[in-house]
């Protein structure tokens, strides 16, 4: 088991008033029991968080992680347990198992995909500090890509919340149902959080793959061209008596000008021709201040979520054992 998700299980004293008070007991006799309680909580927090639109993934990530303490700690209660192994091997015992292996599936799936994003966010970053435009355009051709499979995994996260619950077995008892309903709403509120939080990873990484700079490398005025600096005396004519006096830079400047005036004209007629404005520096650097906003925010982001993603997977993936240990009957 993950030890970051266990707690110590205790039964606090009623302190809801008489109406609720009288209902709270060891035995787990319906959804008042304080463990479940407290997943019914942490669940209603989850969905509210959800709600918020502004809502950074890593806070819905941590509150996701909080669900699946709560849910672990049920799991792991005895008196919770016997209800629960009257469900059997019923459709609805079957849909619980299935769909925490889906979403343990998918957030594997996310852990990779966040290695292959810092990588990528932190090659697209060093490009633009560098002004490389062919290594950022490169870096964001990757990002873009990768981010792709994003959607494809929330989707998958979204289905399993989309499914119609499974009705429980017709014998089943109030308090196994209630306790199986307490489990069905918690994975259905972790596969909407899953869904969310893929989602906006790949809203930031599509942000981030449209940064770019506007940089045409060309040769400095100041610099003359290799083959002078490899001019040697011999290369000069024998009948020469005294060294040419160096006045490259000079024809170097007037070359460099004139290039710099031809691509400017070009410039000027090709945004005449599309309707937009010549390039101005200044917007540029607005340009390149934004795209490292965006780069640094995704990077931001990646570590957050990587940092919960791995604990939530694992506390999936342990879930979908203690199920599975429940619900399967031991082979004598």
């Amino acid at each position: 088991m993950v030890a970051g998700f266990r707690r110590t299980i205790s039964f606090p004293a009623p302190t809801l008033g008489p109406p609720r008070s009288a209902a709270r007991s060891a035995s787990l006799p319906c959804r008042f029991h304080p463990l479940v309680l407290q997943l019914d909580d942490d669940v209603a927090d989850l969905r509210a968080l959800l709600q918020e639109p502004s809502e950074p993934a890593p806070s819905v990530a941590d509150q996701l992680g909080r669900v699946l303490v709560s849910l672990s700690d049920l799991l792991h209660h005895p008196q919770a347990q016997d209800p629960l192994r009257r469900l059997g091997r019923s459709p609805l015992a079957d849909r619980l198992l299935d769909d925490f292996l889906r979403l343990a599936d998918a957030h594997g799936t996310f852990r990779d995909a966040l290695v292959s994003l810092a990588a990528l966010q932190a090659e697209a970053r060093a490009a633009l500090r560098r002004e490389d435009p062919a290594r950022l355009a490169s870096a964001a051709r990757a990002l873009r890509r990768s981010a792709r499979d994003l959607p494809r995994i929330a989707s998958a996260a979204r289905a399993v919340a989309a499914k119609a619950p499974k009705p429980p077995p017709a014998d089943l008892p109030a308090d196994a149902a209630a306790i199986a309903a307490a489990v069905v709403d918690a994975a259905a509120a972790v596969a909407s959080a899953s869904a969310a939080v893929f989602s906006a990873v790949s809203c930031l990484s599509v942000a981030a793959a449209t940064a770019r700079v506007e940089v045409e490398p060309t040769t400095p005025c100041w610099m003359p061209s290799p083959a002078r600096f490899a001019a040697t005396p011999s290369a000069t004519p024998r009948h020469s008596t005294r060294p040419r006096p160096r006045i490259w830079w000079v024809a170097d400047l007037m070359r460099w000008m004139s290039r710099a005036k031809r691509r400017s004209s070009q410039q000027q007629q090709r945004h005449h021709h599309q309707g937009t404005k010549p390039s101005d520096p200044e917007e540029e650097l607005e340009r390149k201040a934004a795209a490292f906003e965006r780069l640094d925010s995704l990077g931001r982001c990646i570590a957050d979520v990587e940092s919960s993603g791995d604990r939530v997977f694992r506390a999936l993936v342990n879930t979908r054992v203690s199920l599975l240990n429940i619900l399967t009957p031991p082979a004598f």
